[in-house]
């Protein structure tokens, strides 16, 4: 920490992030002091739309080998692109993400809710973009799913994307049922409690919360209730089918 001469805006191993002269600096450091920089270092403009990482060239061939679960060789993405999200109309959701007959369908719950355990059951029928982090971005008035890289238990992952059609909070259960929320704040509310954060200023928080608005009250929201027998997927399709009319 000793080259920093300002106080980090957010400092916890890995991560030391600081402000300076209109940039912010992250810093991948060891976990004991006196905190080393490890060798990565990122420095973005506020907006993360300009941001240059700069690594050791040691690291280059194995970036060059792929297979990466952090493409900025960084122990996350996520803190560089979460915040670049919200100055492009969109954010990263704790989420398992699909897309069925061309049509993207996010599966939204934390650890443990059974992301993975749905995207088992539902990678037969449908293609998976990630079952863990996957990204809801607004382009042309148009809500478009993404996946992204950073997986859980099952790592089949795509780059395709969809248009979001519906949104499940999901709920382990021992009977398989949905039930619309018609509740706007209580889906903001669990959408924001599975909202990847990082570091957070005055102008993140204004753009997700804004962008978060814009998905409850556009993309209709489902408490989905589901056992390990598989037939949740009929409910899905059901509801896919109703809403083309058939």
């Amino acid at each position: 920490m000793a080259e920093d001469h300002d106080d980090p805006i957010y400092f916890r191993p890995p991560w030391a992030i600081y402000q300076k002269d209109g940039n912010i600096i992250y810093k991948w450091i060891e976990a004991d002091p006196p905190y080393k920089n490890c060798n990565r270092k990122a420095i973005a403009n506020n907006s993360h739309t300009k941001i240059d990482i700069f690594t050791h060239p040691k690291l280059q061939k194995i970036f060059e080998k792929g297979s990466l679960t952090s493409l900025t060789l960084f122990p996350s993405d996520q803190i560089l692109i979460g915040r670049l999200m919200a100055y492009r109309q969109g954010c990263i959701i704790h989420s398992l993400g699909i897309i069925l007959d061309g049509k993207g369908y996010l599966f939204v719950g934390h650890s443990s809710a059974g992301k993975s355990t749905m995207a088992g059951m539902m990678k037969k029928d449908s293609e998976i973009l990630c079952d863990d982090r996957n990204i809801i971005r607004k382009i042309d008035n148009c809500f478009q799913l993404f996946g992204t890289w950073s997986h859980g238990d099952v790592p089949d992952v795509s780059s395709n994307s969809a248009p979001l059609k519906a949104i499940f909070f999901l709920e382990q259960s021992k009977c398989n049922a949905l039930d619309k929320i018609n509740d706007k704040k209580h889906i903001l509310r669990t959408l924001l409690a599975c909202l990847i954060r990082p570091v957070g200023t005055l102008d993140w928080w204004d753009n997700s919360l804004d962008i978060l608005m814009s998905v409850s009250n556009e993309i209709p929201c489902w408490n989905l209730k589901f056992d390990k027998s598989g037939t949740v997927f009929n409910l899905i399709k059901r509801l896919k089918e109703a809403e083309n009319g058939n």
